[in-house]
């Protein structure tokens, strides 16, 4: 059984111990935008909720301070015995992760289904 919620920014669908969010928006761009979408996702550890799926299907660019969210938000997981997994890299997405040298930080795959598998 699934739990929905959702905001303009972000759907969030819990599956047993594992959350999925979903982001809804194709640019994450300004500071306000990359709050709204990260900060309920912060919220997530502090709630007990550590073991997170990141489906970034719909976004096709990733300023630098989203890659250092992703980044925090990783570690903030793993602090709490979690794991963060991405799913649904676009091609630019994917590129930006290589180029940075920050696709080996994440768990990535192809698609959301995958991603909830590697929890079981």
């Amino acid at each position: 059984m699934s739990i929905h919620h959702g905001s303009h920014w972000l759907e969030r669908e819990d599956f047993g111990r594992v959350t999925v969010a979903r982001l809804k928006t194709p640019k994450i761009l300004d500071d306000d935008v990359i709050r709204a979408v990260f900060d309920p996702i912060y919220a997530l550890s502090s709630v007990g909720r550590n073991h997170v799926v990141l489906n970034l299907a719909t976004v096709d660019y990733l300023p630098s301070m989203a890659l250092g969210k992703l980044v925090m938000l990783s570690r903030r997981i793993e602090v709490g015995n979690g794991r963060l997994a991405l799913c649904r890299l676009s091609p630019a997405v994917q590129e930006v992760l290589e180029t940075t040298r920050l696709n080996d930080l994440f768990n990535i795959y192809p698609t959301e289904e995958e991603a909830l598998q590697s929890f079981a």
